[in-house]
C-alpha cells in the first residue's frame, strides 16, 4: 500500500512540476513579447500633463507629475517615465537599468525604425517578485511583478512606452 501511494505521490509531483512555468521559459516569453508590443499600433488616447499614451482597458491614472504617471491595474502598480529631452533611439535609460549587474536576470534590446525597445527583469531581494523595465528610448515603464505575469506585463507596458508622445 506504501508503494503504491508513494507512486501516485511522485507521478503528481512531476505533474506539478511541468505544470509551473521557470523563470527560464518566461525571460524567453517576456522578450518575445516586447519585441513583438514594440511595433504596437495602440492609439495614444489618454492625456496626462505634457505626454497622451496609451491606456490599457481596466486602468487607470492614480497620480501624475511632469514626468511620471503612476498607474493601477488590478492589483499592480506601473510607473510610466518619460524624459522629453532623450529621443526614442536614446540608451540612457536602458544603461541606467542594467548599472546593477547583481540582481540583473535578463535585459534586452530591439532596434526598429530608428527607436530602440528594451527590457530588464531584475530579481527582488526577499521575495519572489521581480522588477520588470520595459521602455523606447527616453520613455521607461516599471512595476514588480510575478514571475508568471512577466510576459504579460512587459506586453501591456510596451504598448503603452511605444505610445507616447509629447506635446
Amino acid at each position: 500500500m506504501k508503494t503504491k501511494a508513494s507512486i501516485i505521490f511522485f507521478i503528481l509531483m512531476l505533474l506539478l512540476a511541468g505544470c509551473n512555468t521557470t523563470i527560464d521559459q518566461e525571460k524567453e516569453e517576456t522578450a518575445s513579447a516586447v519585441k513583438g508590443a514594440l511595433n504596437s499600433s495602440e492609439a495614444a488616447d489618454e492625456q496626462a500633463g505634457n505626454i497622451s499614451f496609451y491606456l490599457p482597458f481596466g486602468a487607470e491614472i492614480e497620480k501624475e507629475s511632469p514626468y511620471n504617471i503612476i498607474i493601477s491595474k488590478d492589483s499592480d502598480t506601473f510607473i510610466l517615465f518619460t524624459n522629453p529631452q532623450e529621443d526614442k533611439d536614446s540608451e540612457l535609460l536602458y544603461k541606467m537599468a542594467i548599472n546593477d549587474k547583481e540582481s540583473l536576470v535578463k535585459n534586452g534590446t530591439f532596434k526598429e525604425d530608428d527607436r530602440l525597445g528594451y527590457y530588464v527583469i531584475k530579481e527582488l531581494p526577499d521575495t519572489e517578485e521581480y522588477e520588470l523595465t520595459v521602455g523606447v528610448g527616453g520613455t521607461k515603464v516599471t512595476t514588480q511583478s510575478q514571475m508568471k505575469d512577466l510576459a504579460d506585463n512587459a506586453e501591456m507596458m510596451m504598448k503603452m512606452a511605444a505610445s507616447v508622445k509629447h506635446k
